[in-house]
């Protein structure tokens, strides 16, 4: 199945990076972190992202929301299938029984068994990454998934996902809706803080990013020309913006609660700010 993961990193992709030549003193209770210039060199923020980042992060769905279709599909008049995403990722290929490139990372198999049932195979690199059987509900407004996911460690997982019709009446066209969004997101994170450098790793689809955190973009891979950039904003926050094509396609922020138990991903279109991703992660 080709489904949206890159949703996932649509609002999810990390980075730290801080420049600070200066030292850090504990001078008494109240005054922590005091940046020492050097002669000549000019004074930066040393306030540091808080070690409470490093760890693994399980998603809690109940107290997150996802807003919107989970993805459209159009087919063109050459026959090729375009399934694209919010965040404007997208896969291209022809449900003809034969393999395409359907972007830089994937490569699909789709055969059409009849007008309302299609087998989609992913594979990565010449190893197989995932199947799923596309099974269109008799009246057309409902699309059950039955996927199997073949992961790197060698495991494997089998999972149904139910999608009600937002647009189209026909067939598998249109615009279709997780019934539960947040199970798109990335299941399972792990954040390690390497000196000016926060590295993320998804293992369900064994993605790494790395970025800085002074606002420099870094490419995602997925979608192609996606880029994500994080800005610290304090030791429990940065400030977020996704691009792709250079345009800015989403802002927003992430923060860790004070305990160091929750970490919250916020990000909207900006220009629907009232139409908010929300996915909140708990540390294992």
């Amino acid at each position: 199945m080709a489904r949206p993961w890159f949703r996932t990193f649509l609002r999810y992709t990390t980075a730290v990076n801080r420049f600070s030549n200066c030292i850090a003193a504990t001078v008494t209770r109240t005054v922590r972190g005091v940046c020492v210039g050097l002669i000549l060199i000019p004074t930066v923020s040393c306030h540091g992202a808080s070690p409470d980042w490093n760890g693994t992060w399980k998603l809690n769905p109940a107290k997150g929301d996802i807003p919107g279709p989970s993805f459209v599909v159009s087919i063109s008049p050459d026959g090729t299938w375009h399934n694209s995403s919010v965040g404007g990722a997208s896969l291209n290929f022809r449900c003809d029984g034969k393999d395409y490139q359907a972007n830089h990372i994937l490569t699909i198999n789709c055969t059409q068994v009849n007008s309302s049932d299609v087998k989609l195979t992913g594979f990565k690199n010449g190893s197989k990454l995932f199947v799923g059987h596309w099974e269109l509900s008799p009246d057309g407004k409902a699309l059950l998934v039955k996927s199997t996911n073949f992961h790197a460690d060698g495991s494997v997982q089998e999972r149904e996902t139910r999608y009600t019709r937002t647009s189209g009446s026909v067939g598998f066209v249109g615009g279709w809706r997780n019934v539960n969004p947040v199970e798109e997101a990335p299941s399972i994170q792990k954040i390690t803080l390497q000196g000016h450098t926060l590295h993320r790793y998804l293992p369900a689809n064994d993605r790494h990013l790395d970025v800085t955190l002074d606002g420099t973009d870094a490419a995602l891979g997925e979608p192609p020309d996606g880029t994500f950039a994080l800005e610290e904003r304090g030791p429990r926050e940065f400030s977020s913006t996704m691009k792709l094509h250079g345009q800015v396609v989403s802002v927003g922020y992430w923060q860790i609660s004070a305990d160091g138990h929750l970490l919250t991903e916020s990000s909207w279109a900006p220009s629907s700010p009232d139409e908010k991703t929300v996915l909140v992660y708990e540390k294992q």
